[in-house]
């Protein structure tokens, strides 16, 4: 048998998102019925004035709630933003002051009559002036009708490169950005992290708000690394592979740039164990343009292969001082879980399709170096 009771809704002085419950009907009726009577009689008497007249027909617009509605068309558009914690009247009263509803009430009715007003969000939302409130609420609980710049970092950027994204898709100037990169005590960030934000603004894909800040943006995206190192239990495994968790980050970056497919990725790892074991500098290309801050090809020139930065690692032997990007979760996991193997030597032979070849000795790499430099030779300027 099926259930032919009335939808739960949102109460109106709750806040959303909350649980709903059912309007005791008869009861408000009978209220509604009386007081209604008792404003009528008011007026029939003539007993108020104008300023009282005001007011008692506005706890009439809250007696019969929906009554009151406009009937279109809608009218020019209007921004309004539903703030943390508002409950189903007090966005009904925003709208109503907005004039996107004619009343407050009217949007409750329209709110209780649908359970999904229990889901609205906090944000800014793009609707009409005088519009029906049912028309009001269905456009806010569609997604297209909030207003979110949608911003995605991809896995292996610096910081430098994301926050040059930020801006110019967030509209924020790049300064802001820079100016709390260059105190980001605000931010979140673990103990560990030695106040430095490299490697921690995680990659991903954020919904920026209209108001939000280059403070607000990036103080994201270090709670959503935080979110991935409790993922991984980074802290407590590093202390498995011997290194700090500062480390742990370090190697992922390393890995996250020089392993394009996810399956080299744990392999790239024992690389750079097994090369770290044995006091061997790392010689990453990628270290080198970190240190340069040129472009990224990949390929390094004897120049820079010389200069002088704790993060050449043709030059030092160890870890750079820090991350030189952002990794994503696959690569923190291939830091903390490296492959078994004896390799201490990988080279990409194919940098368009990522294909990676494994050595153990030097004859070995050089084959595969040179396999490489044939692919050089094929794609001239690369």
């Amino acid at each position: 048998m099926s259930d032919t009771s009335p939808p739960p809704y949102p109460p109106a002085d709750e806040p959303v998102p909350g649980p709903a419950r059912r309007p005791r009907k008869a009861h408000r009726r009978t209220r509604r019925k009386a007081l209604i009577a008792v404003v009528i009689s008011l007026v029939v008497l003539g007993s108020i004035g104008i300023g009282a007249t005001v007011g008692i027909n506005r706890i009439y617009e809250r007696l019969t709630e929906g009554t009151a509605d406009f009937s279109g068309p809608p009218g020019a558009e209007k921004v309004v933003q539903v703030t943390q914690g508002s409950s189903i009247r007090a966005i009904g009263r925003m709208l109503e002051e907005a004039g996107v509803v004619r009343t407050e009430g009217s949007f409750v009715a329209a709110a209780r009559k649908d359970s999904r007003a229990a889901s609205l969000q906090p944000g800014f939302y793009r609707l009409n002036l005088n519009m029906p409130a049912r028309e009001a609420l269905a456009k806010m609980l569609d997604p297209t009708s909030r207003i979110l710049a949608r911003i995605a970092i991809p896995e292996g950027r610096s910081a430098a490169q994301a926050v040059a994204k930020l801006s110019k898709e967030s509209g924020i100037p790049q300064e802001d950005f820079e100016k709390v990169l260059a105190n980001p005590k605000g931010l979140g960030l673990p103990g560990w992290a030695r106040n430095k934000v490299e490697g921690f603004l995680f990659p991903a894909t954020y919904d920026v708000e209209p108001n939000a800040t280059a403070e607000s943006i990036l103080k994201q995206m270090v709670t959503r690394f935080n979110v991935a190192a409790t993922a991984t239990d980074l802290v407590a495994r590093s202390a498995i592979v011997g290194r700090t968790p500062l480390e742990v980050l370090t190697i992922a970056s390393l890995i996250e740039k020089e392993a394009k497919l996810a399956d080299d990725q744990p392999k790239v790892a024992r690389v750079i164990y097994n090369r770290l074991e044995k006091n061997m500098r790392l010689q990453l290309d990628s270290t080198v343009h970190y240190a340069v801050g040129g472009a990224e090809v990949v390929t390094t020139t004897a120049e820079q292969r010389a200069v002088d930065s704790p993060y050449n690692t043709y030059r030092y032997e160890g870890l750079p001082p820090g991350p030189i990007a952002s990794p994503g979760e696959a690569a923190i996991e291939a830091a903390l879980s490296p492959a078994e193997g004896p390799w201490i030597y990988f080279v990409a032979v194919n940098p368009d399709t990522g294909e990676t070849k494994y050595g153990v000795t030097a004859a070995d790499h050089a084959r595969n170096v040179e396999e490489f430099r044939a692919w050089l030779r094929a794609n001239p300027g690369r």
